[in-house]
């Protein structure tokens, strides 16, 4: 199953009763505002060669973490730039990893919600689809988050992800080549849309199972969604 058609089937499912049933749905005010971010997700030119067709593969497996027979998505809709992103992730996301991940409960996802007000989100997120296309997806975001602060005085952030990839090992020729690829656009571009049909406008927001949760949900409400959408996978076997 693909990415995107995974969200696509997420987005289908959830119902506004199903929300309100879980009601730990966090205030905008722990969430970065999308604006009009969605007037830039743009239908991208298809890519017709072996080559992309393989980087393309590559860069969205690469998002994923976790067993395939894990009865759950865990899906983080995020934006590099966003600061309640970073809290989330430093707060949240490895006790997520422990309990849920690691243990085989819940498979976990990453979609790029660049944000238009970020002036360096898109470059970031193209960055994180080069890193995921040599396996290095969560090693380059946890990176990127750690270097947030850094990141919003710069002019250009061409030099830092750079940097990040030659400190993760990652082979830096091809990266450089991958940046600049209508393929990593076109799989951002693709998130964006996917986002938009979701109705998702804030970061960080999730996908849990049936559950859609907004902002920087601490983890025993987190826990509390992963719980239900378990329960809810068991009945439905």
């Amino acid at each position: 199953m693909s990415f995107q058609t995974l969200l696509s089937i997420r987005a289908r499912r959830v119902t506004p009763a199903a929300a309100l049933l879980l009601a730990v749905v966090v205030s905008v005010s722990t969430a970065c505002s999308r604006g009009d971010a969605a007037s830039t997700a743009r239908v991208a030119a298809r890519t017709d060669t072996l080559s992309d067709s393989a980087l393309m593969s590559s860069a969205d497996l690469g998002r994923y973490e976790g067993s395939p027979k894990a009865p759950i998505w865990i899906v983080m809709i995020s934006d590099f730039q966003c600061p309640y992103c970073k809290e989330w992730h430093d707060s949240t996301l490895a006790d997520v990893r422990r309990e849920y991940v690691a243990t085989g409960k819940a498979r976990l996802a990453y979609l790029n919600l660049p944000l238009q007000g970020h002036k360096h989100a898109m470059v970031m997120a193209k960055a994180s689809m080069c890193a995921s296309s040599q396996q290095k997806f969560w090693q380059y975001a946890d990176a990127m988050f750690q270097k947030q602060k850094v990141v919003g005085n710069l002019v250009d952030v061409g030099p830092l992800l750079m940097s990040l990839a030659d400190s993760l090992k990652l082979d830096t020729a091809a990266f450089s080549h991958c940046t600049r690829s209508n393929v990593v656009t076109s799989l951002v571009q693709s998130d964006l849309r996917q986002a938009d049909q979701a109705k998702i406008s804030a970061t960080p927001s999730f996908f849990v199972g049936p559950f859609i949760l907004q902002g920087a949900v601490p983890m025993k409400n987190f826990r509390m969604a992963v719980d239900s959408a378990l329960v809810i996978a068991a009945k439905s076997r």
